[in-house]
C-alpha cells in the first residue's frame, strides 16, 4: 500500500539516509581505527625486534631471556612472544611461547620484508609477526640467524570492538538528534502548506475573500492560481447573473405585447383562442422566470463562506411586504434569535424568503408568522399563514413540483418550484403542512464557529 502522507513519505527518505550515514560513518571510524592500532602494533614489533637483536647480540643465547623485561614474554600464552631460528629450527623461544614454535614465514619480497604479516599462533590465535634475518658472528665463523617477534591479534580484536561499541554509544544520539532536526525541518518546511488550508478554510468561511497572507516563492505560485480560480469562479457567478437579468429583461416587452393581444382577442369574441394563449403565455413566464431564478442561484458549490443574518435579512422583507398590496392589513409576527446567522447566500435567502412571504402576504387572511429556532447545527424556519392550504392538500401533503401551488397566476413570484430549486442546492428541501392553515417549514445549516462574529443574546421579536 503506496502511503499518500508527503510528510511520512519525506520522514521515511530522512531517517533512512540517515540511518545508512551513521552506519557508513561508524563502519569506516573502526575500520580508521583498526588501521591506526595496526600502524602502532607494527611500529611496536619493530621496537621489540630491536631489543630482542640488541640482547641476542649482547648477551647472545643464554643471557637473552633476562635481558627482554617485558612480563608478557615470560607468562605462558601472554600475547608477546619473541623466537630465534637459525637454520630453519627454533634455537631460543620466549617462555610465553610454552611448548609451541612460531612458524617461519619462509621467503619474501624485499619489499615486504620489513612489515608485520598473519601467521597462527600457539593455543589457537592469530598472531602479528616481524621475522628479518641477520648475521652475527659466531666461535665457528659468521651465523646466519632469523629473528621473531609476535603479539596476539587477539587484543586488536578487543580494541576494535570496544571501540566499536563507544562509537555507537555515540553516534546512536547523534542520529537521533538528526531525527528530531529532520522531523523539525519537515514541519518547518510544510507549514506554508498547512497555511495555505487555514487561508482557503478562511475564504470558505467569508472570514477574507482572497488569500493575501505572504507565502514563500515555492507556495506562491499555488497560491496566486488559486486567487485566479476563486476569481474566475466570481466572475462566472456575476456574469450568470447578469446574463439572466438581460434575458428577464429582453422578454418582458414580448410578453406584454402578446398579453395585449391576448386582451384584444377578448374583446373580438376570441375567448377559446385567449384563453389558450393565455394559457401558454402563462408557462412560457412560469419556464423563463424559473431558469432565470436558478441561473441566478450562487448554490452551496460557489458560497465561498457567504453568509446571512437572518434576523436582519427577515425584517428587511417584512418591511417591504407591509407596503405591497394586502400587506399593510395583515399582522406580522417574527421569533428570531438575534444574530442568528445561517450557512446560505444573502440572494438565495431573499429570494426563498422573499417568494414565501409573498405567497403568504396574497393568501393570508389576517396575520402572517415567521418563528427561526436552532435544532443541532441547523436553523429550523417556519412561515404560517391563515389563509387556505395547498389544493387537494388538505392533509399537508406536498404539491406537485414545479406547480405554482397557491401563487396568484398574474404573480411575478418564483413559485415553489423554484425555491425547492434553491433549498436543494444546500442539500434541504420544503415540508409543507396544513390544517385550516397553511405552514411552510425548512432547515438551512448554520454558519460555523467563526464564519461570522459571535452574537449578542437573545431574539428579536418583529410584529407589526
Amino acid at each position: 500500500m503506496i502511503c499518500n502522507s508527503i510528510r511520512l513519505r519525506l520522514l521515511v527518505v530522512a531517517v533512512t539516509s540517515i540511518l545508512v550515514t551513521i552506519a557508513v560513518a561508524g563502519a569506516s571510524l573502526v575500520v580508521f581505527f583498526e588501521r591506526q592500532v595496526l600502524r602502532y602494533v607494527e611500529q611496536d614489533l619493530n621496537i621489540h625486534w630491536t631489543e630482542l637483536a640488541t640482547a641476542f647480540g649482547t648477551e647472545g643465547e643464554a643471557g637473552i631471556g633476562q635481558k627482554l623485561t617485558d612480563p608478557r614474554y615470560h607468562q605462558p600464552y601472554g600475547g608477546a612472544y619473541w623466537q630465534v631460528s637459525e637454520g630453519g629450527r627454533p634455537i631460543v623461544r620466549s617462555r610465553s611461547l610454552w611448548d609451541k614454535e612460531l612458524p617461519l614465514a619462509g621467503p619474501r619480497a624485499d619489499a615486504d620484508r620489513d612489515k608485520a604479516f598473519e601467521l597462527d599462533g600457539p593455543d589457537g590465535s592469530e598472531l602479528y609477526v616481524i621475522e628479518r634475518e641477520v648475521t652475527v658472528d659466531g666461535d665457528q665463523g659468521p651465523r646466519r640467524v632469523s629473528l621473531s617477534v609476535a603479539l596476539d591479534h587477539g587484543q586488536i580484536v578487543e580494541l576494535r570492538q570496544a571501540f566499536g561499541w563507544d562509537v555507537t554509544r555515540v553516534l546512536i544520539p547523534i542520529a537521533a538528534v538528526l531525527v528530531l532536526f529532520a522531523w523539525l525541518q519537515l514541519w518547518l518546511g510544510l507549514r506554508p502548506l498547512r497555511a495555505v488550508g487555514h487561508e482557503l478554510n478562511a475564504v470558505q468561511m467569508g472570514q477574507i475573500r482572497r488569500m493575501t497572507q505572504r507565502f514563500p516563492d515555492e507556495v506562491e505560485p499555488l497560491v496566486e492560481s488559486i486567487n485566479k480560480l476563486l476569481d474566475r469562479q466570481e466572475d462566472l457567478v456575476r456574469k450568470a447573473r447578469d446574463r439572466a437579468g438581460a434575458l428577464a429583461h429582453g422578454l418582458k416587452t414580448p410578453l406584454t405585447i402578446l398579453r395585449g393581444e391576448v386582451r384584444r382577442l377578448e374583446q373580438a369574441g376570441l375567448q377559446d383562442a385567449a384563453g389558450c394563449m393565455q394559457e401558454q403565455l402563462q408557462l412560457i413566464y412560469a419556464h423563463v422566470e424559473r431558469e432565470v431564478a436558478r441561473a441566478r442561484t450562487s448554490g452551496a458549490s460557489v458560497g465561498c463562506g457567504a453568509y446571512t443574518q437572518v434576523d436582519e435579512t427577515v425584517a428587511r422583507l417584512l418591511r417591504l411586504m407591509q407596503h405591497m398590496p394586502r400587506g399593510e392589513r395583515l399582522i406580522w409576527e417574527a421569533d428570531i434569535p438575534a444574530g442568528l446567522a445561517v450557512d446560505m447566500d444573502p440572494h438565495d435567502f431573499g429570494e426563498v424568503m422573499g417568494n414565501l412571504l409573498d405567497n403568504a402576504r396574497k393568501w393570508a387572511k389576517t396575520r402572517v408568522e415567521v418563528q427561526v429556532g436552532r435544532q443541532g447545527d441547523k436553523a429550523r424556519i417556519s412561515i404560517e399563514d391563515d389563509g387556505p392550504g395547498f389544493a387537494g392538500h388538505a392533509h399537508g401533503g406536498r404539491p406537485e413540483r414545479g406547480v405554482p401551488a397557491r401563487s396568484d397566476p398574474d404573480s411575478s413570484g418564483l413559485g415553489l418550484g423554484i425555491v425547492e430549486d434553491i433549498l436543494a442546492e444546500y442539500g434541504t428541501s420544503v415540508d409543507i403542512k396544513g390544517n385550516g392553515r397553511c405552514r411552510i417549514v425548512f432547515e438551512i445549516p448554520l454558519c460555523r464557529p467563526g464564519q461570522v462574529p459571535v452574537p449578542s443574546k437573545g431574539a428579536v421579536p418583529i410584529s407589526s
